[in-house]
């Protein structure tokens, strides 16, 4: 059998027929369960890195439609594959750290001189890391602890639901979907809104929040974009996008940091005095990038603010 590539993205999903809740559940939940099966098979067969990024955006995904869909869906199963997928995503998270500080913060790029071989050094440990969390992601995700929870997971996917469901649980799930998103969508945005407005008032540490917020009303709009105008829809992920992706920066930094210093601790002692010279090239380039984004923030969630979605945008009559 040929092992499928990566996928890189989760495929158009289709709502345009303005299905009952319980047809586009499972269509969302199928396509995303694809995903994450292709990209399992592939990270099995290969051990590609991308294949593995792929497997923890995949786990998120779920992880969101479990809450989108939670009137129909039993408190039992939600808590079930939220806490398997949580601890492999968590997992993932780590890795998923370590390789962006590898290529970004102490990237090659960096004007090293005199300080290559405190570079080198850093590089060396940091490395070191990242195949011993890759060795244990390996022995993990190839095991048969995520191939049972997939196999679950699409049992759980093809069965009857109502079976375990009261009647206005089913209820809402034979309804149709349109207004459905429409509530979603504007609870997400309401979340997420309330998380701000300033940005200055909030931790770091708080504006990792907002970013998994802003994440996850840019998965409801990818759920449910086909019900809605392609401009209108495109409006919002341009807004949502550029502010996971400053959000993200300021975060990936602050990661850096912690990874920087855990570094440095673990290098050669003749190194020290250089990788700390080092250590402030970096956080210098890396206060300016900072600045930058949080300013780029700024703009942005001013325009998230006028962004709303309504009936009037849906492209199915009422």
């Amino acid at each position: 059998m040929t092992t499928p590539e990566p996928v890189s993205k989760l495929i158009a999903i289709d709502l345009k027929d303005n299905p009952d809740v319980e047809s586009a559940a499972k269509l969302i939940f199928g396509e995303s369960a694809h995903h994450l099966e292709a990209n399992f098979l592939k990270f099995r067969e290969t051990g590609d890195p991308m294949a593995l990024m792929q497997i923890r955006i995949g786990l998120r995904r779920i992880r969101v439609a479990m809450r989108v869909f939670k009137l129909i869906i039993p408190t039992d199963i939600r808590t079930h594959f939220n806490r398997e997928f949580r601890y492999f995503g968590n997992m993932l998270g780590e890795a998923r750290n370590m390789d962006v500080f590898l290529y970004g913060m102490l990237s090659p790029d960096i004007k090293k001189k005199q300080l290559r071989d405190a570079y080198l050094e850093l590089r060396k440990q940091g490395e070191k890391v990242w195949n011993g969390e890759l060795e244990i992601i390996t022995k993990e995700i190839a095991g048969g602890h995520f191939e049972r929870v997939l196999m679950e997971f699409q049992l759980w996917l093809n069965s009857n639901w109502s079976h375990k469901l009261g009647k206005s649980a089913r209820k809402k799930m034979a309804s149709s979907v349109a207004y459905f998103a429409l509530d979603a969508i504007e609870e997400g945005n309401i979340e997420l809104l309330n998380l701000g407005p300033e940005e200055e008032h909030h931790s770091v540490e708080e504006l990792h929040e907002l970013r998994k917020f802003t994440k996850r009303s840019r998965y409801h709009l990818r759920f449910f974009s086909s019900l809605f105008k392609e401009g209108k829809i495109n409006e919002g992920f341009e807004i949502l996008i550029k502010m996971q992706d400053c959000l993200g920066h300021i975060n990936d930094v602050k990661e850096g940091l912690h990874i920087l210093a855990d570094l440095s601790s673990q290098s050669g002692a003749n190194y020290f005095s250089d990788i700390l010279l080092l250590n402030a090239r970096i956080i210098k380039t890396a206060g300016k990038e900072v600045n930058r984004y949080l300013d780029e923030f700024d703009l942005l969630w001013a325009r998230y603010q006028d962004f709303s979605l309504s009936a009037e945008d849906l492209l199915i009559d009422d």
